[in-house]
């Protein structure tokens, strides 16, 4: 499969974020886009178990956008609900936003992430290569007695038929930070997830862009180049108390 065959309409309609242990996604509806595109580049073909399936288009362009969040279990044909209000401060090429959820006993909390979202230009439609987001874990319900200060836990979605085994890479200035094992795949593509330590955090936050790298099911290796500016300012209002 080519990114060519990952519809707006079918990709983008469900991008699943699970943050503080709320399942939330993104419509592809109302985006608000910027112009400061990260570069996609095809390095050459690495080995990998050979596909039959079309060699991947080229990749053009990328535009970074943030999306309103709604209900994920709506399948995509269903007539979206009312989405709820999304509080949304913008940080140079990062996005932090906020939705209101209510707790089992009934508190209403808010549910926080910094995201960032690629895409290229296929077919006249955009299509989402790349989503990361990073939000704060929830309390270990497990754990009494004791304050238990959060971590941070990195999502990134990427579209499907990746060679899982080789898992999603960062690297910033040509430095390996993380190599992240895939969780799981589903409709919306392929789901990685990495608690993020200080050493990847202070890779991260002084950056000035990063790159991400996946292989397809053909041996093609893919770089997404993604920029870090405004994450360190987002990731400080992310990790603020409660109240501030």
């Amino acid at each position: 499969m080519a990114y060519a065959n990952l519809t707006k309409r079918a990709f983008s309609a469900l991008v699943t974020i699970t943050i503080l242990g709320y399942s939330v996604a993104y419509s592809s509806e109302g985006f608000a886009q910027d112009a400061t595109p990260p570069e996609v580049t095809e390095p050459a073909a690495a080995q990998a178990p050979a596909s039959t399936e079309t060699a991947t288009p080229q990749l053009p362009a990328v535009a970074e956008t943030t999306q309103p969040l709604q209900q994920v279990e709506a399948p995509i044909e269903a007539s979206a609900p009312t989405a709820p209000d999304i509080r949304t401060t913008k940080f140079d090429d990062w996005y932090y936003r906020c939705v209101d959820t209510k707790e089992s006993d009934g508190k209403v909390v808010a549910a926080c992430e910094v995201a960032q979202i690629s895409q290229v230009k296929q077919n006249d439609q955009d299509v989402n290569v790349l989503t990361l987001a990073i939000a704060k874990t929830a309390p270990d319900p497990v754990v009494k007695g004791k304050e238990q200060k959060p971590e941070l836990l990195l999502t990134v979605l990427v579209p499907l038929n990746v060679f899982l085994p080789v898992g999603f890479g960062i690297t910033v200035s040509d430095k390996p930070v993380m190599q992240v094992a895939y969780r799981n795949c589903n409709q919306a593509g392929c789901w990685a997830q990495q608690k993020l330590d200080a050493k990847m955090l202070t890779a991260l936050q002084k950056g000035a862009e990063a790159t991400g790298s996946l292989r397809l099911l053909n041996g093609q290796n893919i770089n997404i180049k993604f920029s870090l500016k405004g994450l360190s300012a987002a990731l400080s209002e992310l990790q603020k108390p409660a109240g501030n």
